[in-house]
Formats: C-alpha cells, sequence, structure tokens
C-alpha cells in the first residue's frame, strides 16, 4: 500500500510540475501587416470609420468609457487608452490584439500605424 501510494503521489506531482509548462509567451500572437511608411492614418476617415463599422459604439457610447461616438472619440482615447508613438503601450492597440471584437489584422494595422505616427486628430 505504501508503495502505490509513493507512486501516486510521484506520479501527480510531476503531473503537476510538467503540465502547465509554458517557455515563452510569443511576441506576437497576432501578424500585423505594415502599413507603408508614406501612408499617412487620418483619425477622422481612417480610425473613425472602423469604429463605426466594427459597431464599437453600442458598448462605448456615453455610459462606457472610452466613448467611441463620432466626436467624442478622439478625447476619449488620447491620452488615456493611447500613448502616441507607441502603439504596442497603448491599452486600445493591446486588447484589440488580444481579440476584442475580432477586429480584422487590416484594420489593426492602421490602428497601429495612427498610433505610431503621433496619434493626430487629423
Amino acid at each position: 500500500m505504501k508503495k502505490l501510494l509513493q507512486i501516486v503521489l510521484v506520479s501527480s506531482l510531476s503531473l503537476m510540475c510538467f503540465s502547465c509548462y509554458y517557455d515563452e509567451m510569443p511576441e506576437e500572437l497576432v501578424k500585423i501587416p505594415e502599413v507603408p511608411d508614406t501612408q499617412v492614418v487620418s483619425f477622422g476617415t481612417d480610425i473613425q470609420a472602423i469604429f463605426t463599422a466594427e459597431n464599437c459604439m453600442q458598448c462605448h457610447n456615453a455610459n462606457r468609457d472610452p466613448d467611441l461616438r463620432e466626436g467624442n472619440a478622439y478625447a476619449a482615447l488620447v491620452p488615456n487608452f493611447v500613448t502616441a508613438n507607441d502603439a504596442d503601450a497603448s491599452s486600445l492597440f493591446v486588447k484589440l490584439v488580444d481579440g476584442h471584437r475580432s477586429v480584422s489584422t487590416d484594420k489593426l494595422a492602421l490602428i497601429k500605424a495612427w498610433i505610431n505616427q503621433g496619434a493626430k486628430d487629423n
């Protein structure tokens, strides 16, 4: 009986130690295409259109931050959810890359480019 208990204990301990082993998390879970440096991304034309097309205002309205309704979105995003010139540090971009609302990689590329171009209100 002691031998069986030892085998079960060692087996359980081994399973517990090695079953949830993670070497490293990949740097990018989603491969986002690059927007050419020559392409200027406009908040009013490109980014607000993404919020409209994805129906973001359904939830993100006057009752929920950030308010992504047209006319309110820029002030609600910058600087609270967007770090200009650093998309990887911007909570908006990070949340979208993590799968929030399944935004397409092309739209994510535009959002990333807009942020990295200085997150201008243009």
